[in-house]
Order: C-alpha cells, then sequence, then structure tokens
C-alpha cells in the first residue's frame, strides 16, 4: 500500500504543476498583449495545443516548456511559480 500513496502523491504534485503552469502561461501571455495565435507562432506550437495547455488538459515536455518560456521571455523556474 505504501507504493500507492507514493504514486497518489506524485500524481498530485505534477496536477499541481501543471495548474501553475497553465495560470502563469496564460497571465504572461495576456500581461504581453499576445493572443494563443501570437503566442502560438512565437513557439510553432498548435494553437489548439495551446488551448489545452493554458486549460491544464494536457502533459507536458521539457521541449514545450522551454518553448512556451523562450517565447513569453521568462525563465522556465518563473513558468513554475
Amino acid at each position: 500500500m505504501w507504493g500507492c500513496g507514493r504514486h497518489n502523491w506524485r500524481v498530485a504534485l505534477y496536477e499541481r504543476a501543471k495548474r501553475a503552469v497553465a495560470s502563469n502561461l496564460r497571465r504572461r501571455r495576456t500581461d504581453m498583449h499576445l493572443t494563443q495565435e501570437d503566442l502560438a507562432g512565437r513557439t510553432d506550437l498548435d494553437v489548439r495545443h495551446l488551448q489545452k495547455i493554458e486549460a491544464g488538459e494536457v502533459n507536458l515536455t521539457l521541449k514545450t516548456l522551454a518553448a512556451l518560456a523562450k517565447g513569453l521571455k521568462m525563465s522556465l523556474r518563473d513558468l513554475f511559480k
């Protein structure tokens, strides 16, 4: 049973990180007066995929996170704050 609790803890932590990234991404994008289409163009991500990221609906890869951070001119660390 111990392993199950550990798994649940990891899942909860990952979900919290996804929500933080979604919130910070949306806030930074709007602060920069960028549309989702603008950011998609800066990051070479599909607009629909970006919408799902902002909604916290997709799993994030390091490559995607790095592209978002670069497109928003912020650090990876700041995406998670």
